[in-house]
């Protein structure tokens, strides 16, 4: 249970920078007329965003994804550290 409310915790989060980040580019790429008209559908917009990154994430999480890059990144971590020598 303890694994499942990490990634909980770690979906909201991803869904809050997704809902920040959605919005930033969704207002740089609209001009100021359409906005306005836009405006209305904008709790719409916020709870889409916010949803394609929790759910994003918890399908990147559950598929394996996370854990095999992150595995990957350790390995190659792992020979970077081996190649420096340490003179003492």
């Amino acid at each position: 249970m303890n694994n499942l409310s990490n990634t909980g915790l770690e979906a909201i989060g991803i869904g809050v920078l997704t809902l920040i980040i959605g919005h930033v580019f969704f207002y740089l790429g609209i001009d100021k007329k359409k906005r306005e008209e836009i405006k209305k559908y904008n709790k719409y917009l916020s709870l889409i965003l916010f949803m394609i990154g929790v759910i994003l994430h918890f399908i990147i999480e559950f598929s394996g994804l996370n854990k095999w890059y992150c595995d990957k990144q350790c390995v190659c971590n792992l020979k970077e550290i081996s190649r420096i020598k340490i003179f003492i």
